[in-house]
Parts: structure tokens; sequence; C-alpha cells
């Protein structure tokens, strides 16, 4: 099948199968294929789901080349085009003749950016659940590839997506959501005629895990060749918040002419597929999508049980230091621990460095904060300084600036500043700078809040003056930046004569395209979401109890029957989609008990509670997925015993 695949010669081809069967690589070999026939890599296309997905995929395509005799594979893959979906949209979206022919700049509003966008989409006076609904409704809108006059009902609805699009404009900036759909938007205008078919193969990996728009923006950029491959089952909300599982689905109903390539053999541990496809057969999957054929040899496929929290991350990392120093561990880059959230993803951290590895950590790095509180937005503001350092003439950058240590981060008078900008025809920093003058000559107001603005704006000049000049870590230091959690990788990766764009470049990379380090002696530390795309010779998961994988909302009794059985779903496919990335080990670790305090924190599911020596304790179940898996379910070992029997 691989074969056929590679030395494909008609127009679209959709390519599924069961986990490990080997979707991916397919895509690869006829990658290959072409560029060992001569094909000029830049008239090649690879899309995945995620950055961390592409870096992964140019290092396999090397490989394969590198095999089959083809001279300066790295340089060839380097000159294909091989990028997330976003990243492919940002770039289609960047060039002049697209910022002139859509009028909107493709600066992407970071998660944390996002709160300010609300508090300024407030000053319409909408209560916040209904504002909160409408924005909702805008992005599944957008994600479906729907056009605004079709759906856009008169009244508060379209008047709230007037203020977006006023708000967006002044920003000079963009929804992430929103992306795609003024990408599909733009390869179909005239203008953007030139663009659309600008590959002669479009090759897109994980095609369920993109929105519709953006399934839409590959099929325009395919000239000759289209192959997508994928499965819903494995369907992960990464590449944008509202996969459509749906338009990989009907990819071949909905076309004519679709060649379809079913893969029905797995490769790697048996035991590992065996488990996915068990999970496949729940009645929300497809369960026409599993195995029947599996090859390999069988492999440890397991459950360590440990009793607490603490006993996890101490025994585990033990276990796996033990393996590690008896040579019993593949080469540390080909080994991933999945960790359910932050606080799990940060202690696993500091144990496996406390047992002497060195660890690459993904899908945790988002910069959160309060930046209503001066003392609770550092990483915020150390962000937007280097923004502005970068790109000082950044109207969305100064937004956010004139917005920190307020409790409504001043959208009333940003909002007032937007009207006086519109009225004078003036941008906003020179809006700024007006302000300050008449503060500072004790004249009147400009505009509301014009002077609290214009104290914000001083400041902002202060510290940029200070920092203007300094280079690497003097630059962070000047910033107050160096020591702060979220600079730790930008940090690692920094030579110390770094500019501001390049640092900022950095830190930018750590919200929107995150990746592994390239050091091979480095565990990776994955989210369930960074696992799409990868690879992994051994797979850990860790903390797997109910509340966790699935999320707690999973079993909120408030909650109606639909909603806990669609996130309940949504959990399976991601804890099913990273169980599958397991080549040869899957390990599952679990835990009996907690502290009720740090149960209740973290979301457990609490079974019951019972009083312990320390306090009060929370019993806590494995999570369902495993039960759910059969006869298929890992063996269940104790921790403490396996522990036993290495030393």
């Amino acid at each position: 099948m691989m074969d056929k695949i590679a030395s494909f010669t008609g127009r679209m081809a959709k390519i599924e199968g069961p986990a490990r069967s080997g979707k991916t690589e397919a895509l690869l070999q006829r990658a290959a294929a072409l560029i060992a026939a001569g094909t000029s890599p830049s008239e090649l296309l690879l899309a995945t789901s995620t950055a961390e997905g592409a870096r992964q995929a140019r290092i396999r395509l090397a490989q394969i080349l590198e095999a089959e005799g083809v001279e300066a594979a790295h340089d060839q893959v380097q000159a294909m085009a091989l990028y997330s979906v976003r990243d492919l949209i940002v770039n289609l979206l960047s060039t002049p003749e697209a910022q002139e022919a859509t009028g909107r700049t493709p600066r992407m509003v970071a998660p944390f950016e996002y709160n300010f966008f609300l508090e300024d989409m407030k000053t319409t006076g909408l209560p916040n659940r209904r504002l909160r609904s409408l924005l909702t409704r805008f992005s599944q809108q957008w994600c479906a590839n729907a056009e605004e006059a079709d759906w856009v009902v008169p009244g508060d609805e379209g008047d709230a997506l007037t203020l977006v699009h006023e708000l967006m404009d002044s920003y000079h900036a963009m929804l992430e959501d929103e992306a795609a759909y003024i990408c599909a938007r733009y390869l179909q205008s005239e203008a953007g005629s030139s663009v659309a078919k600008r590959y002669a193969v479009v090759l897109a990996d994980d095609f369920q895990n993109a929105s519709a728009a953006q399934q839409q923006c590959l099929c325009l950029l395919a000239r000759d060749q289209l192959l997508v491959a994928g499965n819903p089952n494995e369907t992960i909300p990464c590449a944008t918040s509202w996969p459509c599982p749906e338009g990989f689905a009907q990819f071949d109903s909905l076309r004519r002419g679709v060649e379809l390539f079913k893969l029905d053999t797995t490769y790697g541990n048996p035991n590992v597929s065996a488990f996915c496809d068990a999970l496949a057969k729940a009645p929300s999957m497809d369960s026409s999508l599993v195995a029947t054929h599996r090859e390999g040899a069988i492999r440890d496929c397991a459950l360590l049980k440990w009793n607490c929290p603490d006993d996890e991350f101490n025994g585990l990392t033990r276990y796996l230091r033990v393996e590690a120093d008896r040579g019993a561990l593949p080469v540390e880059s080909s080994i991933s621990v999945v960790a359910p959230n932050k606080q799990w993803a940060a202690a696993f951290e500091a144990m496996l460095t406390h047992r002497g590895f060195t660890v690459s950590s993904l899908g945790f790095e988002t910069i959160g904060g309060d930046p209503r509180t001066f003392g609770r937005c550092k990483a915020m503001m150390a962000y937007t300084a280097l923004n502005l350092l970068a790109t000082p003439d950044d109207p969305f950058a100064w937004r956010l600036w004139c917005g920190y240590g307020n409790y409504l981060t001043l959208s009333d008078g940003w909002a007032s500043l937007r009207d006086w900008c519109a009225q004078q025809g003036c941008t906003a920093q020179e809006a700024l700078a007006a302000a300050k003058q008449a503060k500072d000559q004790g004249g009147e107001e400009p505009f509301l809040r014009a002077f609290t603005l214009a104290e914000r704006y001083e400041a902002a000049q202060e510290l940029l003056e200070r920092a203007q000049g300094r280079r690497g870590f003097a630059l962070l230091n000047a910033l107050e930046a160096q020591e702060l959690p979220e600079f730790a990788r930008v940090c690692a990766q920094m030579a110390g004569d770094e500019d501001a764009a390049t640092i900022f470049g950095l830190i930018k990379a750590t919200q929107f395209a995150p990746t592994h380090s390239a050091n091979p002696h480095a565990i990776h530390l994955n989210s369930y979401q960074t696992m799409a795309g990868t690879n992994y010779e051994a797979v850990y998961a860790v903390g797997c109890v109910d509340g966790f994988m699935p999320g707690r909302d999973a079993f909120e009794v408030v909650s109606t029957e639909e909603d806990r059985t669609r996130l309940k779903d949504e959990d399976r496919r991601a804890f099913m989609a990273a169980a599958g990335k397991a080549a040869e080990t899957l390990l599952f670790s679990t835990f009996s008990t907690a502290d009720l305090e740090l149960a209740e924190r973290t979301k457990m599911r609490v079974m019951r509670v019972r009083m312990g020596d320390e306090g009060r304790i929370a019993l806590v179940r494995p999570t369902s997925y495993l039960e759910e898996a059969g006869a298929a379910t890992p063996l269940t070992l104790g921790g403490q015993a396996v522990l036993a029997d290495l030393a």
C-alpha cells in the first residue's frame, strides 16, 4: 500500500487508517518519491497540525531521503514548504499583496492578549454571558468557513461583529479563528488568484484537526495533486478551536475522482494498537477504522499504580532513572511523558531534572496572569515591552501596555482614544503623544482618560529608553524578565547577544508555534494536544485519573447528559491519539489517593473522602478510558513492586 501511495499519479487521494497504521509515513514517502524523481521541493507543501509535528516531519523526511541516497537531503527538505497549517496561513496573509487585498494585518492575538480584546468588547454594554456566547458563535462560523453575510443577525449580533472588525482594524491585528476564513476569501478572490494553486502537490496530515476554513485553504493551494491523511477518531483541537472531522470523513464523497487508500495494518507494539482500537469502538467513534492485521513485537503496555501523587512523581521518575542506567531506554528524545495539566507537568519536569535528565517541555508555556494587578502580570508586561522594542508602531501592543494595572484595563479610555483617532485621522501612538503633551503643558484632556493613558505611555517610554541598545540577558534584566518562569525556555535558547526583535521572536514562538528542543538527549514532556503529528518509541502517560482525563466537567451532575458525553468523547480522542504515538512502550501511571485540597484545586474526580493522619484524603479512580478498553486494557502493576523488582 505504501508503494502505491508513494507512486500515486491521480488528482486527489484520501488516506485513512487506525492509530499506528502509517498515515503520516505515507505522506512522507510520497514527498520523498517526488523529490527523488526530480520535483523541485519548492513545488511541494506538507501541512501539519502543529509546529512540533512539522519539525518532526522534517527530520523524518530527511532520514527517508538519505536512506534512498538523495543528495543534499537536508537542503532539499529545507527548501520544501513544510509548515503547521496555522503558520502556513499566517505566511500567506503576511505578504504586502495579501494585506492590501484583505485590508488586514496577520498580527495574531495571543491567548493572554485576548482578555484585553474582551474588555474592549464589553463597551457594547451587553451582558458578559451574552457577549461571550456571541464571540463563540463568531469563532464557530469563521472556522466553518461560512460567509458572514449569510449568518449574522441584525441587532446585538450585528453590532458586536461590527465592533470586532473595528477593534481588529484599530489593533492592526487578527483573531486566530478568523485568519483561515480571511485567507480562504483571499485565495478565492481575483487578487489571490496568483497565490491559489501555488503548489504542484499538497500533502495534508491529520486533516481532521483542521477547521473547515483551514481545509478549504489547503485545497485551494493544490495545483496538480492533493493527498489528505487522517482519522476522525484522533481529532484534537490543536490546529484550531473548532476542528472539522466531517471534512475528512466526507472528503471522498463530496468530490469526484478521489482515490481511497484504507490502511488496515498497524506497526510496532501490537498491544498499543489493540488498546487504541478498543477505544475506537465507543459509540461516538468510527469503529470501521480499526486494524485487521498487526505487525511488530510485543513490548511493555501496562498501568503502573501508585498510592498518591508524590509516590507517582518520585516512583515513576526513579523507575526511568533505573531503566536509563541499565541501558533499557531508547534515546531520550524518542521518549514522551504526557501530562494532563500544567501542575503535573511542572512536578514531573522538576523530578526528572532532579534525577539527572534533561527535559524539553511543550504545551504548558502559555503566558498567563491578571492584567489588572501589576504584581500578577510581570510576564505579560515583559512580553509587551519586547513587542514594543521590536515593533514600536504596533498599536495593539500600546493598547496592552496602557491597560495593565487597571481593573477594566482602561477599556473606556481606549474606546475614547479610538474615537479621537477617527476624528483626527491619527494613529494610536500619535494620540498617546498628544495626551502626554497636553498633560505636560497643563491643558485639558483631549479625550476621556487621556491623562491616565498618558501616564502609562510615559512609563513605557522610560522603560524602553532604559532597555534601548541592550541585548541578550542584559535586555531581559532591564525588563525584569530573566527570572520569570515563562521566559526560562527563551533564556535556554539564547546565546546572550540577541537584539530585541530576535528575543521577541523566541518568546512569541512559545505562544504561537512552540517546538521541542533539538537536543537528542532531552526527554519530551508533552500535553495531549502537542502529541499530534509526533512519533515516539516510548510514551508514559501520567496522572491518569478521572477528572484529569477525562476532565471533571465530563462528570458534573449539573451539566446535561449531552454535554458530559461530548466532553468525554473529546478527551477520549485526545487520549487515544496520544497512546497511539508509542511505537514500542506504552505505560500509563495512576494513583488511588490524594490530599483533598489538592484534588479539589486540580479538579480530580473525588469518589469518596476519608480521614488520614494528616487531614482529609480524597479517593480517586483510574481514568475510565482504561476500563473501556475491555480485554485490551493494559495489565495493572503496583508501582512499588516494579521498583522493588528493579532493585
